[in-house]
């Protein structure tokens, strides 16, 4: 985006009096814990995101009677043969094709199996790779939802951690137009209404039904993949399967949970494995698009290189990390188990075919994977860690066999009782797991991403507030926030993948 393009709707993107784009009083030693080199910081440091995301968890109870109705409009929708949709952007659209996932694996061989169908922006392709861009045209989420046969009877629930995405928000007024919607978000009901004109507009339409599950803060300001994308996958997923006890019975036994001991052994290997210039291959026949999501979902937050396509050799630089699922053959294959369904392109002509189903087939996550992947990023040294739920023991496992430094790491829980809660605890433990791993490569000062990449208008504004943030604790000079813009924009092009546009800045600034 160009600085005049920016700056001509920077109040639409000016999002930082969102809670959910605010600094968590906890973690504000995040880095330091997780850089000390002491096991009892990284476990304090563990232990905290676990607090973190039981205190949001424990906001989904003030919802019941909205959750109870949501629930039933759910039932009655199935009643009458007709479709739930889900509709998301970045982390609410992983959770929403995660939930349509579970569902139809639930419900394989029954009337009940197509009855839930998901989407996100830059459709299924955005699995494997963010199309930032896309999330700020709320026509592409119009036509989307369209195209996907939504109709008369149908029921739209569109999931926005902010509460103010354009795509999400488009979706919500294509449903109206033939059918009804419920709008799911996670900041304040008056303080979206009062600041955010697209949000107001939603939210106070009488024909919409809103759900408001405040979060506050996230872990790392800003990554709303974090606690804000498990409640709602949490809360929509109780209404959508007619349990909500489930809720209370996730928060009580995630509580019980001692993650630390589990966690630190493949925390320390993964770190150990990129410090020494290696890379990363998760293995996995159970939870492959919960690794494929966390997987993905790490390179806009840390500036990470995205999954290169598996029929490129030549594909440099390549990603640190990529997943492989051993009982599929091939790439459509692979895509089945990750989806449970065939996956679905974009076809649009205006996008040229960079989200088609043939773009989706250049990435191959088959048991050819392993093999394939170690051709393509020698001589660098692949390390491969397997990830299996062992459902009659009710464990699970992060194992690895690697010769040099093996290790084997259970997790022994009730939560592996249901394919939801499992999607739920897998999605958490591997969102810490991550967040771990890229505090040890310093990826983020204190609970501040200053790896963050400024890809479109509302990542652009995180940036500088990160900033002028930064700039205050270092007691450098002031700047304007034109001033801020400017020097984002023009840096953006400029850095390497492996250079953050935050710290060249204010390497900039402090040379200045």
């Amino acid at each position: 985006m160009q600085l005049e393009e920016f700056l001509k709707s920077a109040r639409s993107f000016s999002l930082g009096h969102l809670p959910t784009e605010g600094f968590h009083p906890l973690t504000r030693d995040l880095s330091e814990w997780v850089l000390s080199g002491r096991k009892e910081d990284l476990a304090r440091a563990i232990q905290t995101v676990q607090q973190i995301d039981l205190q949001a968890i424990e906001n989904i109870k003030n919802e019941r009677s909205s959750l109870e109705r949501m629930r039933d409009a759910i039932a009655a929708t199935f009643a009458q043969k007709r479709k739930v949709f889900l509709s998301g952007c970045g982390a609410t659209g992983r959770l929403a094709l995660a939930l349509e996932t579970t569902w139809r694996q639930v419900h394989a061989g029954t009337p009940l199996e197509n009855s839930v169908q998901a989407l996100m922006a830059g459709g299924d392709f955005a699995l494997v790779k963010s199309v930032e861009n896309f999330e700020d045209f709320p026509e592409y989420g119009r036509r989307h939802l369209s195209d996907l046969g939504f109709d008369e009877g149908d029921l739209l629930i569109a999931i926005t951690e902010g509460g103010e995405t354009p795509y999400v928000i488009g979706t919500v007024h294509e449903a109206l137009a033939s059918s009804s919607a419920w709008f799911v978000y996670c900041n304040p009901r008056d303080l979206l209404c009062r600041t955010v004109e697209r949000s107001r507009e939603v939210i106070e339409n009488p024909r919409v039904q809103s759900l408001c599950l405040e979060t506050g803060p996230m872990a790392l300001s800003g990554s709303t993949r974090l606690q804000a994308a498990t409640v709602q996958m949490l809360a929509v997923g109780a209404a959508l399967f007619d349990r909500l006890d489930w809720i209370d019975l996730f928060s009580t036994a995630y509580s019980k949970l001692d993650l630390a001991p589990f966690l630190i052994p493949v925390i320390e290997w993964e770190s150990r494995a990129y410090l020494n210039d290696g890379v990363v291959l998760y293995q996995t026949s159970t939870y492959p698009i919960a690794v494929l999501t966390d997987t993905t979902e790490r390179s806009p937050t840390f500036s990470l290189t995205p999954f290169e396509k598996s029929n490129d050799p030549s594909s440099h630089p390549h990603s640190l990390c990529y997943l492989s699922i051993p009982d599929a053959h091939d790439a459509r294959e692979s895509w089945k188990e990750i989806l449970n369904r065939e996956p679905i392109g974009l076809d649009w002509p205006e996008l040229k075919g960079r989200l088609d189903l043939t773009s989706i087939l250049e990435f191959d996550f088959g048991r050819n994977a392993i093999a394939a992947r170690a051709k393509r990023v020698a001589p660098k040294k692949q390390h491969v860690v397997r990830i299996d739920g062992h459902h009659a023991t009710g464990e699970i496992e992060f194992h690895s066999d690697d010769p040099s430094d093996s290790f084997d790491s259970r997790l022994k829980t009730d939560l592996l009782a249901h394919p939801l809660m499992e999607q739920v605890l897998i999605k958490v433990l591997l969102n810490t797991l991550s967040l771990m791993v890229w505090g040890k490569l310093g990826r983020y000062e204190g609970n501040v991403m200053t790896w963050v990449r400024p890809s479109n208008g509302k990542l652009i504004d995180r940036t500088i507030r990160y900033l002028e943030f930064l700039i205050q604790k270092r007691g450098l000079k002031p700047r304007t926030y034109t001033e801020l813009a400017k020097l984002v924009t023009e840096t953006q092009g400029q850095v390497r993948s492996d250079e953050a546009v935050i710290l060249k800045i204010l390497d900039h600034l402090a040379a200045d």
